[in-house]
């Protein structure tokens, strides 16, 4: 009987800091400014490693935090995923041209210098016909 009791004894600090680890995730995930937890450069690996993993829904989340906080490579990938939406991602991710075109002019203001960047390559000109109705009269 005490051969039982010791060989569970073993697993629960493991079980304990697991549980921890997703309860602190939870509370990461539930803040809405994500600052306290992660920098916008972590922020933006996170959602390369939900891409990876093809959790979209948790990609595009984490992309949003991190541009919004500046970080230029996450502007830059969220405009791309709004406008290729389902083509890129299924069709649970919809595509936005007006704030995926709104994401990649952000980005591209912070690159100045960089001609080759992708804002300037998809929307060179002020108003095009796909995204005429984005900006006003």
């Amino acid at each position: 009987m005490k051969t039982t009791r010791w060989r569970h004894a073993g697993r629960w600090p493991a079980l304990a800091l697991i549980a921890l680890a997703v309860y602190a995730s939870g509370t990461a995930e539930a803040n809405a400014g994500f600052g306290g937890y992660a920098t916008p450069a972590q922020q933006y690996a996170l959602a390369l490693e939900a891409q990876t993993q093809g959790d979209y829904a948790a990609m595009l989340t984490w992309l949003r935090a991190a541009a919004h906080a500046g970080h230029v490579p996450a502007q830059r990938m969220l405009g791309v995923v709004l406008i290729g939406g389902p083509a890129l991602y299924g069709p649970a991710q919809r595509a936005d041209l007006c704030e995926g075109r709104q994401w990649l002019l952000r980005a591209a203001r912070q690159n100045k210098g960089q001609g080759e960047d992708v804002a300037h390559a998809l929307f060179g000109r002020p108003r095009d016909a796909l995204t005429a109705h984005c900006e006003p009269s």
